[in-house]
């Protein structure tokens, strides 16, 4: 005894090959000039935040990666002398973001995106000298996530034509019901008849009186 199997199509789709995503900290230090004294931190705040690029890379010993490239802006403010000053500085970061590949099929053509899960934020903010400068150190968090997509094989079953829908009863065609949260009536054989008294349905032409 057989059964029918659907068949089995090879096509070459794009897709999601492989996604990533990382946490990443890092310091960035603004100078104060050194006529300041009794530096005092007040506040800070990071805007702008944008990625510019996003590029597959395969790294020894990590395997692939997305390269991602980006900028934002920082701002702090501070009191010296009984003054009070903001400093700003636009950062640009690279970083490498570990990318979980899915299946070992072979891809071509591949294209990376990327983008900010967290938008970079300041964990800590402190004066620091450094001997020959002072410093306002900030530390930064921020979470990207990228995914790789490419050219690859996928296989598909094809099915054999299903029958239509459509029944005939008596000259007269049924069709599938539509979704009703109100309606009460009970379909038979998934389908509603459209029922009309005898004096309502027209009589077929060999009976009719000319």
């Amino acid at each position: 005894m057989t059964t029918d199997r659907p068949a089995v199509r090879e096509i070459i789709t794009k897709a999601v090959c492989g996604k990533g995503a990382y946490k990443y900290q890092r310091s960035i230090d603004l100078e104060i000039p050194v006529r300041h004294k009794t530096i005092q931190v007040l506040g800070n705040f990071v805007s702008n935040s944008a990625i510019d690029e996003a590029v597959v890379v395969d790294k020894p010993f990590q395997g692939k990666t997305v390269r991602v490239r980006g900028r934002y802006d920082v701002h702090v403010w501070y009191a010296y002398d009984q003054e009070t000053c903001a400093a700003k500085t636009t950062v640009s970061f690279t970083e490498f973001i570990p990318i979980n590949s899915f299946g070992n099929e072979i891809v071509s053509n591949q294209q990376a995106s990327a983008k900010i899960i967290e938008k970079p934020r300041c964990r800590k903010a402190y004066v620091k000298d450094l001997g020959n400068k002072t410093v306002i150190r900030v530390e930064i968090e921020q979470q990207l996530a990228a995914e790789v997509l490419g050219l690859t094989k996928v296989k598909v079953g094809v099915l054999p034509q299903a029958a239509g829908i459509s029944q005939t009863v008596k000259g007269r065609e049924l069709t599938a019901p539509q979704a009703s949260e109100t309606s009460t009536i009970s379909p038979v054989q998934n389908y509603y008849f459209d029922l009309k008294y005898d004096e309502d349905l027209v009589e077929d032409d060999d009976d009719y009186d000319h």
